[in-house]
Formats: C-alpha cells, sequence, structure tokens
C-alpha cells in the first residue's frame, strides 16, 4: 500500500436534493491500521465515505437534505483476512440544520486467514490457509472472478485439514474460490482468493495470484479514461463496485492507455464514481506473478515501405557476445553468485524504411538516410511476495530481459560546410502481454548526424545487431543482484567517399518496457526505460588532407550506447518511485567486434612488430602466437610512459581505456592445459606468445604486467584467471621472493599487496579497463650463451569465459645479462 493517500472528494460536494435547508451528516470508519474501507450511504444520495489503508479511523463530512439515508458495509479482503463492519445505525437520518454522526468499525471476521497458493500447474491450484482451532471449512470455485458468496454457490472443491487441491482445470485460465469458515456455530467469510493457472506453452499470459482488492477493471466498467500528468483518472459506470482506497487498479488497454495501465487508488469521488490512480507496481495488485515471452519482435508494419540497401558482401561480418559486469548500485557481484552469462538472440527483423531527408536540406547541404531498425529478444519476470510456490527469491521479484536491435541503411552526404540534422523515425511498440496485466515495449527512435566540413560520401554506415542482456533478483530484504551480457554484431559498409570528412551519427532513442507503455506515466512504473542507441558511430579520413590516400581510407568507429536502469517500483511496492538500480551492463559505451575499421579493408598498415619485445643480449630466432588475432595486440597504458605487448583473454582492443569502461568477451576458445593445471580450475580462451631466442648472456629476464577485471569482484574465489612465463619449459612467474606463481588470488588489494595497483576508479598514469593489475614484475632464469632458449607466455580465464585479464609485456622486456 502507498501511505499518505488522499481521501479528498475529487468531484464537487455532494449535491443538496430538496430545496430545504440541508442537515450535516459525519461518518467515522474505523479499522486496524493498513485496511482501507468504504461506507455506501444511499437514499436520495448515492455517497461514499472512504477509509484509507494509513491510521486507525477517518471522518468524512457530508452536507445533505433532510430524509433517511440507507447505509450500506462493503466487506473488505485485506492482509489476508475477512473484515466485516458494524454501524451505529442501520440509516442515517437527517434533519435540516442538524449534525448527525455515524459510527462504523471494521474488525476480522474471525474465519480462516492467509489463504495462499501453495502449487499450480496448468490442470492443478493447490490452496492452504490458516485458521481458529476446531473450525471447518467448505471451499468453492467459481468462473473468473465470480466468487460464490454461499457455501451452496460454485464448484466444491475437496478440502483436508486447511488445504485444499483443485484438479482437472483449464490452462491459462482464472478462478476464484471462496472459502467458507464454520466456527463456535456460525459460519464466517468467505475469504476470497483469485488465481490463474499456468499458461498453455507460447502463450503470453500470466500465471498469477492476485490480491484480494485488486480491481480489474473492464472496458465495460469505465465511462471515461483520462490521463493526468501525475496518474490517470477514471469515471466509473454506474453500479460498478467502488474500489478502495490504497488498493491496486488494472486498466485494458484503449485508445487512452495503448500500454493499459496499474494504479493505485489514490482518491475516490463524493458519489464514488470518480477515481483517481497514481502508478503502482505488480506487487500492488498480486502476491504471486510469473510472464514468460519466450520471443518477441517488433511489427514491421509499424515501419514505412522499404527501400533496400546491403552491407558490401566482401566484407567479413564480426560476432561476439560479450558478458559485462553487473555491479547494481544497491548490490555488488561476490563470489558466491555465479557470474552467469544470459544468451539470446534477436527473433526477426523489420522491414527497411523508406529514404529519407534529413533536416532543411538544400542545394549545398543534402543528407539522405534510409534506414531499418526492429527490436527483438525475450523477456521474463517473476513476483514473490510471500515466497509462494518455491520461488528462491523471498520477498522479491526476479527479471531477465534479452534487447537487441538490428539496424541497417546507408547515409549519403553533400554538405558544403559543418551541418547537423536531426531525422525522427518512426516508433516502434510491442505488445508483450495483455493478461492480466498490459505489458509493452517501446523505442522512439531518431537518427542524429553531425558532419564537419564539405563532404561528399555515399554508402556510408553499418548493419548492426546490438543490444544487452540482464538477469537477476531484487528483494526489500537482500537488495538487487544482476549479471548481464551485451549482445554486439556489426559489419561495416565500405563507403564511396568523393570528398572526405568526418561525420558523427547517432541512432536510436527512449526505451521503456514494463506495465502502461505508451501513457506519459509510464516511466514511473516502467521495469526498464532510459536510453538506447545501437549506432553511436563517427567516421573519418585515416590520412591528413594533401595525403594521396586522403579520400582513398575511411575510419569507422561504431558502438552501441545505453543508458538503461530498472526501476524497482515497477516490480516491488516497498520501493519508492525514484529508486532506479543502474547495471554496468545496461550502461555505457560498448564497442562493436572490429571497430575501428579502416575501410576499404588493407588501407592502413599496423603499427609495430613483436620484435618491438627484444631488448639487449638476445636474437630472435622464431616466435608465434596462440588464440585468436584479436587477442594479441601493441598498446600504451599497462605501464605508466611505455609501450605493452598484450595477450589478452578478451579482446586486446577492449583493454584499453577507462576502468568505467568493461572487458569481457566470451570467444569461446580453449584453454591452455599447463595454465589449467596451474590453476586447478579448466581454463578458457587462452592465448599465448612464443619465442625461441639465442642469449648472449647467462640470465634471462622477462619485464610483464598482469591485469584482470576480477579485481576486487573474484579474489578469493574459483574464478583465479591465471598467467605464466615458461622459459625452456618452466614457470618463473612467481610472486617475488617466493615459488607462488603470480595469479588473482596471490596477488591483490589483500595478498601482496606491494605489488597490486587497484585501477578501478583509475590510477595515475595508468590507461586499462582492467580494475587491477599487478606492478612491472620480472622473472630471471638461468640460461646458457649461445644455446638456444624458448619463452612461452601465456593467460587464461578460470572457471568461465568471462571478466578478462591479460598480460602486457614491456617493449625490449625480453633480455639477457
Amino acid at each position: 500500500m502507498i501511505a499518505g493517500l488522499s481521501v479528498t472528494a475529487i468531484s464537487a460536494q455532494a449535491s443538496e436534493h430538496s430545496a430545504g435547508q440541508p442537515g450535516t451528516l459525519i461518518v467515522t470508519v474505523g479499522a486496524p491500521d493498513g485496511v482501507p474501507a468504504n461506507v455506501l450511504i444511499g437514499g436520495t444520495a448515492n455517497l461514499i465515505a472512504a477509509k484509507p489503508p494509513a491510521g486507525v479511523s477517518t471522518s468524512v463530512h457530508f452536507s445533505l437534505a433532510a430524509g433517511a439515508y440507507h447505509v450500506a458495509l462493503p466487506v473488505v479482503f485485506f492482509s489476508g483476512a475477512r473484515y466485516e463492519g458494524k454501524s451505529s445505525a442501520p440509516e442515517a437520518v437527517i434533519y435540516p440544520g442538524k449534525t448527525t454522526t455515524l459510527n462504523v468499525t471494521y474488525t476480522s471476521d474471525g474465519g480462516a486467514r492467509d489463504v495462499h497458493v501453495t502449487a499450480v500447474t496448468q490442470t492443478a491450484i493447490s490452496l492452504s490457509w490458516t485458521g481458529p482451532a476446531g473450525a471447518s471449512y467448505i471451499l468453492r470455485r467459481g468462473a473468473g472472478q465470480s466468487a460464490p458468496q454461499s457455501p451452496g454457490q460454485g464448484t466444491g472443491v475437496s478440502v483436508t485439514g486447511t488445504n485444499a487441491a483443485d484438479s482437472n482445470l483449464a490452462a491459462g485460465t482464472k478462478y476464484t474460490y471462496s472459502l467458507f469458515t464454520f466456527h463456535n456455530k456460525n459460519w464466517h467469510g468467505p475469504l476470497v482468493i483469485t488465481v490463474s493457472t499456468t499458461p498453455a506453452a507460447g502463450s503470453t499470459s500470466a500465471t498469477y495470484v492476485a490480491e484480494p482488492s485488486t480491481f480489474f477493471a473492464k472496458a465495460a466498467d469505465l465511462s471515461s479514461v483520462t490521463t493526468t500528468g501525475t496518474g490517470v483518472q477514471v469515471v466509473l459506470v454506474a453500479g460498478v463496485p467502488v474500489p478502495f482506497l490504497g488498493s491496486a487498479m488494472i486498466l485494458p488497454v484503449s485508445g487512452t492507455l495503448p500500454g493499459g495501465f496499474l494504479g493505485v487508488v489514490s482518491a475516490v469521488s463524493a458519489d464514488g464514481r470518480t477515481v483517481a490512480l497514481v502508478a503502482g507496481g505488480l506487487s500492488d495488485a498480486f502476491d504471486y506473478y510469473e510472464l514468460s515471452v519466450d520471443s518477441f519482435t517488433t511489427d514491421p508494419s509499424l515501419l514505412p515501405t522499404p527501400v533496400p540497401t546491403a552491407p558490401d558482401p566482401g566484407k567479413p561480418s564480426a560476432t561476439v557476445t560479450a558478458p559485462v559486469s553487473a555491479k547494481a548500485t544497491s548490490s555488488k557481484v561476490t563470489p558466491q553468485q555465479p557470474k552467469t552469462a544470459v544468451k539470446s538472440t534477436a527473433k526477426g527483423l523489420a522491414a527497411p524504411a523508406a529514404t529519407s531527408l534529413c533536416g532543411d536540406v538544400g542545394v549545398s547541404q543534402k543528407v539522405t538516410f534510409s534506414p531499418s531498425i526492429a527490436l527483438g529478444g525475450d523477456f521474463a519476470t517473476k513476483l514473490d511476495k510471500y515466497n509462494f510456490l518455491g520461488v528462491s527469491v523471498p520477498d522479491g521479484a526476479s527479471m531477465s530481459l534479452a534487447l537487441t536491435a538490428k539496424v541497417t541503411g546507408a547515409v549519403s552526404i553533400e554538405t558544403s560546410g559543418d551541418y547537423s540534422c536531426s531525422l525522427p523515425l518512426p516508433g516502434l511498440f510491442k505488445m508483450l502481454s495483455v493478461d492480466p496485466v498490459p505489458m509493452a515495449l517501446s523505442l522512439d527512435p531518431t537518427a542524429e548526424f553531425s558532419i564537419g566540413g564539405g563532404v561528399e560520401i555515399s554508402n556510408l554506415g553499418a548493419s548492426v545487431l546490438g543490444g544487452v542482456a540482464v538477469s537477476g533478483s531484487m528483494s526489500i530484504k537482500n537488495g538487487a543482484s544482476f549479471a548481464g551480457n551485451t549482445i554486439l554484431q556489426a559489419t561495416p559498409l565500405t563507403p564511396d567517399v568523393k570528398v572526405n570528412g568526418t561525420v558523427g551519427l547517432k541512432l536510436g532513442g527512449e526505451f521503456i518496457l514494463g506495465p502502461g507503455v505508451g501513457t506519459e506515466e509510464a516511466a514511473v512504473i516502467a521495469g526498464v526505460k532510459g536510453e538506447f542507441d545501437p549506432i553511436d558511430a563517427s567516421f573519418k579520413a585515416i590520412f591528413p588532407v594533401g595525403d594521396p590516400q586522403f579520400n582513398l581510407c575511411t575510419e569507422a568507429a561504431v558502438n552501441l550506447t545505453a543508458g538503461l536502469s530498472l526501476t524497482a517500483k515497477a516490480w516491488l511496492n516497498g520501493w519508492s518511485y525514484e529508486q532506479d538500480i543502474t547495471l554496468n551492463a545496461l550502461n555505457g559505451t560498448l564497442k562493436y567486434p572490429g571497430s575501428p575499421w579502416d575501410l576499404p579493408t588493407g588501407c592502413n598498415k599496423p603499427e609495430g612488430t613483436p620484435d618491438s619485445l627484444l631488448g639487449p643480449g638476445v636474437s630472435k630466432v622464431s616466435d608465434s602466437t596462440t588464440g585468436s588475432p584479436d587477442q594479441w595486440g601493441h598498446v600504451d597504458g599497462f605501464v605508466p610512459g611505455q609501450k605493452t605487448w598484450v595477450l589478452s583473454t578478451g579482446l586486446v582492443a577492449d583493454a584499453v581505456g577507462s576502468p568505467s569502461q568493461f572487458a569481457s568477451t566470451n570467444l569461446g576458445l580453449p584453454g591452455d592445459p599447463d595454465l589449467s593445471a596451474l590453476a586447478g580450475y579448466p581454463t578458457y580462451d587462452a592465448s599465448s606468445y612464443t619465442v625461441t631466442v639465442i642469449p648472449t648472456g647467462s640470465t634471462l629476464h622477462v619485464k610483464y604486467v598482469f591485469a584482470s577485471e576480477e579485481y576486487p569482484e573474484f579474489v578469493g574465489s574459483q574464478y583465479n584467471d591465471v598467467m605464466a612465463v615458461y622459459v625452456n619449459g618452466a614457470n618463473c612467474a612467481f610472486v617475488p621472493g617466493t615459488s607462488t606463481p603470480v595469479s588473482i588470488n596471490t596477488i591483490n588489494d589483500h595478498t601482496n599487496s606491494q605489488y597490486y595497483v587497484d585501477n578501478s576508479t583509475g590510477a595515475a598514469g595508468y590507461n586499462t579497463t582492467m580494475d587491477g593489475l599487478t606492478v612491472p614484475l620480472t622473472c630471471s632464469v638461468p640460461v646458457t650463451p649461445g644455446q638456444p632458449a624458448t619463452v612461452r607466455i601465456a593467460v587464461a580465464d578460470t572457471s568461465d569465459h568471462i571478466y578478462d585479464s591479460a598480460v602486457a609485456l614491456v617493449d625490449g622486456g625480453i633480455w639477457t645479462d
């Protein structure tokens, strides 16, 4: 329930019903704290005195025409119990100019309490409850939301003690159960619960147990629906039961609410017809809720007519699924929490869009774009307020989401000077589930261009499949714990360049997933919301103006940028509206594998050769590498002021940058048997460099740095990424002064910390994404001058493929004396 709900009337005061002087009626409604109540005043007026959940009593004043007014006391189902009202009088008699008082008190009816579901399948539902000693029970089942009102109505369900099992039910069907208690020679109840059986395979309906007070509104119940800027206001059709203050109300999809709405009743008019709603969460409406959408795609019909464009058929496509960190602001990943990689692919594509002009184009400024964008993925969520059905998240919720965007399209540019423009694109909307709560997603995309100087280029762009996948749980008691992946594939188009220059292109926009999508207030309860830009790219000439290759070679740097967060309020009512959970998996700029590209292929030459590794006193006989070519490169950043050759368990390009970025790539490559033996666990994504040299000195030295994204979260765990420097088959990469191999667990902020550099917030002089690394270390081994010596440097992930580690070898760092 939401504290501070208002009982202030929405509409005008109750009308006067006679020409005579009116009287005053004061209705005081009492109920336990946390329990709402409604008192209906009938007769010549139809009015309501509503008590909110907070507090133990509320007084409501009415100005009424003289006469007798019938008093009706609707039963309240709240907090697992059934509450009945007693009035100080069966009717209120109003006299001209006089004040009449009416006192109503709600108390528990003394019957069964806490009826809940213990198991649910496609064809069966099991219930349990508590009750007074010596009581007996009758359980009746009604179809839909029709609750049997007497022990003889509906369909009987066999009861054993305080348990019942109902079978032969239909899949994905809503049932309402009424539990009657016989105690001390009196019948009590019914206590009511609404449950849906598990839907058939492939269905997008949810399995759920509704709060007894939840109001499932049908279109026929609503006279009008209006968004207010702070919520939704509905006018009920005459005769529709008045919802309780603080109870949940679910509104269907309509023209005003394209994604429906899940709200909490914050105010009710004096006549009970007009109801104000503020955005609510799933736990306001349900004790248990489970939804699984195995795959979704946006509807191609929502996009304009196609104008096909295709990537260069000769250009290879780079593909990788790169797990990334999931450091929730409210809960940090620990070694006890498995680093689960969530796998997903887009399932279906939308058609390309029609070519469109961008901005106020003219003869000297012309930008055309033919984009296609479609969303795909999967979504699942569970809510369990009372640990029903064996869910492992007590008083919490779990969620998994894979979101991908498939974007294709080529840009053509003719400009005479600096130019920028923005091109709105058709919005994407997908209804994921309608029953019982409309659940949808939307993306409102725009293409933004920033062009420097006079440019004439066509067929500029990239075909990308970019997205994020995240899964985890949140609870009021335990905070939030989530893990995530990125989904990154890209193939650049080969541009046709006549006049080169700089071009920036960002394509994306605001993404929302959750109840009420499409309504202004939906962002309050969106399960996921924020900026999602599957293309954030820059294009520029590789060579300077005047160079013969200026118009021949273009660098294409293509990233995915996301600024998404989970909104806890969408799932749990114990969080504030503003409580967002920010995850690394959903935020930051992520580089597509292979980016940046030099186009066409072969335009630029790689810098340096491994020979720069060799210092004085050695000459190379031969060398080789294992692993992917993308795991090996010549970069700055690991040793201040020096260049290093880096071996990575992921992409070496991802190892350079700020620690706010994240290097974690699952290359799917094998491990190294020697490193597996060293670590005591299986290894993966191994890479190595082997060089045979002729030494002139008698002692061979290798200077290196070990760095990892496993720091600091997984120190002391089985994710003990490992490296080694083998000289003639024997490892010499030891903690200085010991025979202990260098690894995550042997050099860190707690163990041998004098050799550790904490880079989690950026250490001075370093330019690496790795959260921790060693100081430069040197292993020294006796060798025979003039006789070949073989050096093999290797690194591997341990126990999984994710959270990259690297070894950096300093230029000139292999030498003898």
